[in-house]
């Protein structure tokens, strides 16, 4: 019996991992032969030890591998991206009583400078501002003048829906709920539209003036595609703007589903006036649209 007892293992002397966990030069020594995504998904579920020692392991081992300055800048440039060292101040841009009319003088674009309608409606069950352009085209609408002084815009929100008054024409150029995001002597379009391909259908385009790439391609994946769009349906855009990389993340969502969300280069240049319109014949709506930028 008693030779029986001699050969059980001790308690204190199991070499688990919870025993080895609790000495940092034992711990670090089994991370080093696991696998990242162990480390990174599987560690912190096991036990409330390792997930409580998580963040200083990770810290360990980006020492280790001499990354610790890279890491943590990746780290704090994803909780800056929440807003985290700003004040945000919002505009609610969702009412027309806010917006200008601009469709005097005609562009070089247009043929009839006074063919925009504009009301608040309700389509869907959704409250919004309501474009409809009867005929011809031109780059003219309703806009929002800022005056930000040094501060730059650092979101924008909004939904939009359309319907093309002309949906058997496919020959020419269209465009449909315009978000335009530069002054209008710009280069280039600046912001998200809808054009409408020679197949007819429609693909969602985001555009930054300057930009040397051709972003008026039909290819379904060319560069400033975001996705296929169909009409009458509402839509949720979500603009993040990065400063620090001129970078901008655009997100596209229907009610219940996220469809995609890229990154574009944008200029960097100030953000004076946001522009909303039709290029063609057509209807769009835009609602909740607001303008998210640093408070004083």
């Amino acid at each position: 019996m008693a030779a029986r007892d001699a050969q059980r293992p001790r308690s204190g002397g199991a070499c688990s991992l919870h025993r080895l966990w609790s000495k940092t030069d034992l711990a670090d020594q089994v991370v080093a032969y696991l696998p990242l995504h162990a480390i990174a998904g599987k560690l912190p579920v096991l036990d409330r030890r390792f997930r409580d020692e998580h963040l200083p392991m990770l810290g360990r081992l980006a020492r280790r591998h001499k990354t610790l300055r890279a890491s943590t800048t990746a780290f704090l440039d994803e909780i800056r991206a929440t807003g985290r060292d700003l004040r945000m101040a919002r505009f609610d841009a969702s009412d027309l009583s806010v917006w200008d009319q601009n469709d005097n003088p005609p562009d070089r674009h247009q043929n009839d400078p006074r063919n925009n309608e504009y009301e608040m409606a309700s389509v869907g069950g959704v409250s919004c501002i309501r474009i409809t352009k009867t005929t011809g085209r031109g780059h003219r609408g309703l806009e929002l003048p800022f005056n930000l002084g040094q501060h730059c815009i650092r979101q924008i929100r909004y939904k939009f829906r359309f319907h093309d008054s002309l949906p058997d024409e496919t020959s020419g150029d269209y465009g449909f709920a315009y978000l335009h995001l530069a002054p209008f002597d710009a280069e280039y379009i600046a912001g998200l539209y809808v054009s409408k391909r020679h197949d007819g259908n429609y693909i969602l385009h985001f555009q930054w003036f300057h930009m040397v790439e051709n972003y008026y391609d039909d290819a379904e994946d060319g560069d400033g595609v975001m996705a296929p769009v169909g009409q009458n349906t509402w839509y949720s855009v979500t603009m993040v703007f990065d400063w620090t990389t001129y970078m901008v993340r655009v997100g596209l969502a229907t009610p219940g589903r996220h469809i995609c969300e890229k990154d574009f280069p944008f200029e960097p240049s100030a953000i004076h006036k946001v522009t909303i319109y039709n290029f063609s014949a057509s209807v769009s709506c835009y609602a909740g649209l607001e303008v998210l930028y640093p408070a004083e």
